[in-house]
């Protein structure tokens, strides 16, 4: 398990594809609040099953069009589309993990 305490080692990480990546400290208040702008599996499956898939693909355009007119320094629109790759799961009040959605199939 890769353990990050700030944006670098967490930059690493995703980088790297790790499979299940431990937060910290005071740096997991971020990592939340970078991965709650994206919605979970239960929130988009209505969805998904309605437009058989093809929402997939609109929302991921509609996604990198707003990324790319965003505001917001390049590390933390790095940190944020591949945080859509993650799960994140509480395991206590000092500690999150993150891991790979594919490692739930």
């Amino acid at each position: 398990m890769f353990v990050a305490a700030n944006k670098d080692d967490l930059l690493m990480a995703l980088k790297n594809k790790e499979p299940y990546i431990l937060i910290k400290g005071d740096y997991k208040k971020e990592v939340i609040k970078l991965a709650d702008h994206s919605l979970s599996e239960k929130e988009t499956l209505g969805f998904d099953l309605g437009s058989a898939g093809t929402s997939n693909i609109l929302a991921e355009l509609f996604y990198q069009l707003a990324n790319k007119f965003s505001n917001k320094p390049d590390e933390i629109k790095t940190i944020e589309s591949k945080l859509r790759k993650y799960k994140l799961k509480k395991t206590n009040k000092d500690e999150i993990i993150l891991y790979l959605r594919q490692l739930d199939y």
